[in-house]
């Protein structure tokens, strides 16, 4: 049962918090092991947990332990009370019999939760005496990130990139009755080695976190390049056949939306990603319909039927994940959508396709070609699921799909091939 629940977190985890961890393979599956962490949030007993082959038992604040529900559920999975305003011999001679035991202890020498970004001043020497009283490995684990996801005094946490690093194991000295005396001091320098191999990843990633907190709090974007793809399309459709409220509405709307955000919006993360995700979405909720009602308004009924929301709700699911990679992938996914839509427009116009499944070979194409040619984080799933989905889609409906399709999918590896060979910038891009 435990390890059926660790499975559901972990991946449930990975969506909301875009986890990463490395150097897992530093902690030994059998044996006694002590892992030692900073401890920014709440969270962290599981964040240690969860990759790890193994129950960890923790070390936890005794307080907790009186807590309805809360209590009961962490003494399920192992967590046994101390006391942090002394030095708790009862629950060290429990620690040290979980290591006699060849288990697995976690404990965060802070003894509560840091009080700022980094690691508290003062660190208890309890994990470093238990490592010399157990001859057993040390390994380090530098929670980032974390105090962002759930900050002190926040009922529920927030959706942030979280890292977890496992460090190479520190092998305590042998004691001997030579150095029994000097143990106090032993089990000091420890402590600070600890310290300093935590830090030695906390502090640069908090440097990051700090740069990407000031990123947020800059004034809004002037319009983007790629921000100008609704008017330009609402343009040509004018050109072509004329005034039609089904772009203007839509790109009245946007273009609207997106100067509040220059000119009104307060800036912080939530509005800059709202913008960065605004047209994606936009294309995906609007544009289907709204291009096929411009270019074929006699068939109004074909294009309200469930194939734009099936495929609005694929291109939505798909654009999360890329979302948390990296801001740079994400740009250039975005790119690659907008392009995809305006390849959509063209071919519509040049050469209509009757069934209406033209937007789904172009957009599904470019997708799996992104994320097999760019591989960002969560490609093999992106891959997978969508592969699934196109193939699942003409087992329903084989007799639609034509050759005209095949203009479709070479638009959509076309539109992975320009975004693959163009550098992008915050505003524009160019060859590289």
């Amino acid at each position: 049962m435990l390890w059926i629940i660790k499975l559901v977190v972990h991946a449930l985890f990975r969506v909301v918090f875009t986890l990463e961890y490395t150097g897992v393979e530093h902690v030994p599956l059998t044996g006694s092991v002590i892992l030692a962490g900073n401890h920014p949030s709440y969270l962290d007993p599981v964040l240690i947990s969860l990759p790890v082959r193994r129950r960890i038992r923790f070390v936890a604040w005794d307080k907790l332990f009186t807590i309805p529900v809360l209590g009961p559920l962490i003494r399920f999975f192992g967590a046994f009370p101390v006391d942090t305003t002394k030095r708790d011999q009862q629950a060290f001679q429990q620690a040290l019999q979980v290591l006699r035991d060849g288990d697995a202890l976690g404990i965060f020498p802070e003894a509560g939760l840091s009080k700022e970004a980094r690691m508290n001043a003062l660190l208890k020497s309890g994990a470093a005496r238990l490592a010399l009283a157990a001859q057993c490995p040390l390994v380090p684990v530098t929670i980032a990130g974390a105090r962002a996801a759930w900050p002190r005094h926040q009922w529920l946490p927030l959706p942030r990139k979280i890292t977890v690093k496992y460090h190479p194991p520190i092998h305590p000295p042998r004691m001997d009755s030579a150095l029994a005396p000097d143990e106090p001091a032993i089990a000091q320098a420890l402590t600070e080695q600890l310290r300093q191999t935590i830090e030695r990843r906390l502090l640069p990633a908090l440097k990051v976190g700090a740069k990407r907190a000031e990123l947020y709090g800059r004034p809004a974007w002037a319009l983007r390049s790629f921000e100008y793809t609704p008017l330009w399309m609402w343009l040509v459709g004018l050109l072509l056949v004329g005034p039609s409220w089904s772009l203007t509405l839509p790109t009245a709307a946007y273009l609207g939306y997106v100067l509040l955000d220059i000119w009104y919006f307060p800036q912080q993360r939530l509005t800059k990603t709202l913008r960065d995700l605004a047209l994606p979405l936009w294309l995906v909720a609007v544009y289907p319909w709204a291009v096929a009602m411009f270019i074929a308004p006699d068939a109004q009924a074909r294009f309200l039927d469930a194939k734009a929301g099936v495929l609005g709700l694929v291109m939505a699911s798909i654009l999360f994940p890329f979302h948390w990679t990296s801001y740079y992938d994400t740009q250039r996914f975005m790119r690659g959508l907008t392009l995809g839509y305006l390849a959509v427009w063209w071919l519509e116009v040049i050469r209509p396709e009757p069934t209406g499944y033209g937007p789904h070979g172009l957009l599904l194409t470019f997708v799996v070609a992104y994320a097999v040619v760019i591989r960002p984080l969560h490609w093999p799933l992106v891959t997978a699921g969508t592969l699934t989905y196109l193939a699942l889609f003409w087992l329903l409906s084989a007799e639609h799909w034509t050759l005209d399709m095949l203009y479709y999918a070479g638009a959509g590896l076309a539109v992975c091939g320009y975004v693959r060979a163009v550098k992008f910038t915050a505003h524009d891009g160019r060859l590289v």
